[in-house]
């Protein structure tokens, strides 16, 4: 029984195989047909890109997106046309079916013998002649017929002899077009390289971004045909394209344009004979500009004052001061700096970390050279503020302190030895004296100094004595000796200063003491004379008096109703 059953399956063997081959049959139609497809969509896509680049200088972006297309229509077409169909072929007895449809005669006998031979189909018991006699006669009937003539191979044919028709055009053209052919190639592979012309555009003024209301030169070169004067074309955001004529440098390739106070972006295309640059923007943006600003001043130390805020209408500072501004742009600025007018030192500002429209900057006041300032702002896109206002700034020294000695007040003293002279003075400051000593010198020799204690006060006036022990002066001092002596004073200033100043000089001379002694009696006598001179003058002022009021009686009454003396 099982050696029947190995007969009709090897019986059926060639029918199998003869089917076999028209499933492969119909795959490879399939694949050669969608593999034509899918070239000819690429050589034709990449053909169009290349001519509307020739034409209109596409753009990388449009570039990018025609062979993103080009990609994805090939792409689709192998998926559906080759992959799907090769995956989703027909088996066996689906070809089997499709020849019966095809050839009405089989009556159902192949896909018949097809299954019933296979092993297993049949099983111990049931008719094995009669499934034998049906393979036989099923391979009789089929040795008439030709199975892969169910598939058609002319669209593949067509398709096949269109792609190759293609390939050739496309290589003529490739050949006639030469450098520009291979170019164009490169650019919709997206390369950068230029469209060889008669006339190549190069070093544009390219992309920029300029303030609004700037001028703008619009500048190209040219090589190989050198044209009288170029075109360039603007197309602004909010009206028509405009055109303007490019002028030619003497003796040069070079054309410019220049555009006077654009007020809105917009897009240029400059053309030299058949030339053509690529698509270049120009951004117009609001220049930086300071919308507000405050200022403090910071005293020196040595003064004790407060930071106190200032109007920019008065900026008159002390030398030595810090100045802070705080500034607010109209817009985002990344940095900027401070311009000193009187000098040419610049100040950088720092922009501040939660306001992006924000800068700060100090401005340390000196002695001199500033007489003003001014603020430069660059914003995110490095435009530069322009027309900026200047802001005066008068600076005030630190006065000197004042001293004068007001006990002796004579510039001329007689003393002893062994005496003890009185010193008394007066020193005022606007921020407070820090130091004072007593100068003096003998006999115009080296100039010694004693401080005089302040009890660690600093005050703005100052007013002290000082009971100067002669007989401590070392070496001592002989009659006849002459002392010069001042008085020194210093302020606080440790940042311009400090300011010093110093009395007139005075003269005390030594003497005997019997000549002191005549001195003193000079003085009392001069003291009396002035007594004198004093009641004198008194007198006579009584007399003044007396006259004068008699004189006012005559006239008001008349010499008739004078009183009797």
């Amino acid at each position: 029984m099982s050696n029947e059953r190995d007969k009709a399956n090897a019986g059926s063997t060639s029918l199998e195989k003869r089917v076999r081959a028209l499933r492969r049959r119909m795959m490879s139609v399939a694949a050669g047909t969608g593999g034509a497809t899918a070239g000819l969509a690429l050589i034709g896509l990449l053909m169009l890109g290349m001519f509307a680049d020739w034409s209109l200088e596409l753009p990388w972006f449009a570039r990018l997106v025609w062979l993103g297309l080009t990609i994805y229509t090939v792409c689709h077409i192998l998926r559906e046309q080759v992959i799907r169909r090769v995956l989703n072929a027909p088996d066996v007895d689906e070809a089997a079916l499709m020849l019966e449809r095809a050839f009405p005669k089989f009556c159902s006998r192949l896909i018949s013998a097809l299954q019933l031979s296979r092993p297993g189909a049949v099983y111990p018991g049931e008719a094995h002649v009669f499934v034998q006699l049906l393979v036989k006669q099923t391979e009789a009937e089929a040795e008439e017929v030709e199975f892969t003539s169910i598939v058609n191979p002319q669209p593949m044919r067509d398709r096949t002899a269109g792609l190759l028709c293609l390939i050739g055009i496309s290589g003529i053209l490739y050949g006639f077009g030469g450098d520009t052919t291979a170019a164009l190639l490169k650019r919709s592979l997206l390369s950068g390289v230029q469209i060889p012309r008669d006339t190549m555009v190069e070093n544009t003024t390219g992309d920029l971004i300029v303030g609004r209301g700037d001028s703008l030169v619009i500048q190209a070169e040219a090589t190989g045909i050198i044209p009288a004067e170029g075109l360039v074309i603007v197309d602004y955001e909010s009206s028509a394209d405009r055109e303007f004529t490019m002028v030619k440098a003497e003796n040069s390739a070079t054309y410019t344009r220049r555009l006077e106070s654009v007020q809105e972006s917009f897009n240029y295309v400059v053309y030299l004979n058949d030339g053509r640059s690529k698509v270049h923007k120009v951004r117009v943006l609001a220049r930086p500009t300071v919308a507000g600003m405050k200022a403090r001043q910071q005293f020196p130390e040595y003064t004790g004052f407060p930071e106190t805020p200032r109007s920019l209408a008065d900026l008159s500072l002390l030398s030595g001061s810090r100045l802070k501004l705080t500034i607010e742009a109209n817009k985002p600025v990344s940095k900027g700096y401070i311009q000193l007018h009187g000098s040419t030192n610049r100040v950088p500002l720092i922009a501040g970390m939660e306001n992006s429209k924000e800068l700060e900057g100090v401005i340390g006041i000196p002695a001199t050279n500033l007489t003003g300032f001014s603020i430069h702002t660059v914003d995110e896109h490095d435009l530069v503020s322009q027309d900026e206002a200047i802001y005066r700034v008068d600076v005030l020294a630190d006065r000197a302190p004042q001293v004068r000695i007001t006990y002796p007040e004579r510039r001329e003293e007689l003393i002893t030895p062994t005496a003890r002279m009185l010193i008394a003075f007066e020193a005022t400051d606007d921020f407070g004296i820090g130091a004072v000593q007593l100068a003096y010198r003998i006999d115009r020799g080296e100039t010694n100094r004693i401080d005089l204690e302040l009890e660690g006060k600093t005050d703005r006036l100052v007013k002290r004595r000082y009971d100067w022990k002669i007989a401590d002066i070392q070496p001592a001092v002989q009659e006849g000796m002459a002392i010069e002596y001042w008085i020194e004073v210093r302020d606080n200033n440790n940042v311009t200063g400090p300011g010093i100043s110093a009395t007139e000089r005075n003269v005390a001379r030594v003497v005997s003491p019997e000549e002191k002694r005549q001195d003193l009696m000079n003085r009392v006598g001069d003291s009396l004379s002035s007594i004198d001179e004093a009641a004198s003058d008194q007198k006579s002022l009584n007399d003044r008096l007396g006259e004068l009021i008699r004189s006012r009686a005559e006239v008001q009454f008349g010499p008739q109703e004078q009183p009797d003396e």
